[in-house]
């Protein structure tokens, strides 16, 4: 059964915390969808290796759409 899952992500995520498992989510037929403050721009990585579009703005979904969230890290 598919699964909806919501990654909150901004700039300076750490991007194999977000690439990994975003991957193995689309490989397993699941749905990630990205959110952030603004729909439709792009943020990038720290390292550099990952620009990600976002799908969603946050005042625009609501917990119950999603089955899991994802919190890649970033900066500490």
């Amino acid at each position: 059964m598919s699964k909806k899952i919501a990654v909150l992500i901004t700039d300076d995520f750490e991007d194999s915390e977000f690439t990994s498992p975003a991957d193995a989510f689309k490989l397993a037929g699941h749905q990630v969808v990205t959110i952030e403050k603004q729909a439709g721009k792009t943020v990038k990585g720290k390292q550099g290796e990952a620009e990600v579009a976002i799908d969603r703005a946050i005042d625009d979904v609501t917990p119950g759409e999603f089955d899991a969230l994802l919190l890649p890290g970033g900066y500490s």
